[in-house]
């Protein structure tokens, strides 16, 4: 949380905040451009308990060839639904420049098609003891030219999709939706999960799963249990002392 709000806090002093709606419609669209141009292109997208999100898109490239057309690109993404442009942060080297652009959003629901966080908690499954969260989106590559997708084979680029969900990531995985694309299933690591997005299909879709355990809730039932074990103690107790002795 300390993170979070430390980010939030630099938000609100680049730009006012604005109301925030139900997030309809998630469809992140990188241009092809941008991993083209770019060394790495990273989408890391945060999603909190509440339901909330922080989304970055970060491009790293040559300083002296790709700077401004680096700019322009990571501009040109579309971060998908309501998800606000807060900030922005440039760092540039004689060798490296890279651009970072900061996007957050309050609680998504999911709306018709859109793409949005399932959350399963205690009101869904009372006696389990984690709260589970699936994340999907899907993930649009746009093109700029026909030979695009032949240009991305060749040349291997990728798309680095990394995703922080809370508590311990349990699944993820990503694919293509072309023909015969294949599903890869991501590297985890803790909260962490990382997927290659192949940049020579334009369309991708992206599922992740985590679970948490409700520590408040077990807190509770050890709390009622240990009070009915006493309780109950106590009366067995008081029954056999009340009994009459034999003479």
């Amino acid at each position: 949380m300390k993170a979070r709000n430390e980010l939030l806090s630099r938000g609100v002093r680049t730009r006012p905040p604005r109301a925030t709606r139900p997030l309809v419609c998630l469809m992140l669209t990188v241009p092809f451009a941008l991993v083209l141009t770019s060394d790495k292109t990273v989408v890391t997208t945060q999603l909190y308990p509440d339901g909330t999100g922080l989304r970055q898109v970060s491009a790293e490239a040559d300083s002296n060839i790709f700077r401004k057309p680096l700019d322009k690109w990571t501009y040109d993404v579309e971060a998908g639904g309501n998800w606000q442009k807060r900030w922005q942060e440039d760092s540039v080297t004689k060798s490296t420049t890279t651009i970072t652009r900061n996007f957050i959003t309050g609680r998504m629901e999911r709306a018709g098609d859109g793409a949005a966080p399932q959350i399963v908690d205690v009101f869904q499954k009372p006696l389990s003891i984690y709260t589970t969260y699936t994340w999907s989106e899907q993930v649009n590559l746009k093109y700029h030219s026909d030979t695009n997708p032949a240009e991305a084979k060749a040349g291997g680029h990728y798309l680095l999709y990394h995703v922080i969900m809370p508590g311990t990531v349990t699944g993820a995985a990503a694919r293509a939706l072309t023909a015969g694309g294949a599903a890869q299933n991501g590297r985890l690591s803790g909260s962490h999960a990382t997927l290659m997005l192949d940049a020579s299909a334009s369309q991708h879709t992206v599922t992740v799963t985590s679970r948490k355990v409700r520590w408040g809730y077990l807190a509770i039932v050890l709390y009622i249990a240990l009070f009915v074990i006493y309780h109950g103690g106590s009366i067995v107790l008081r029954r056999i002392r009340s009994r009459p002795k034999r003479i």
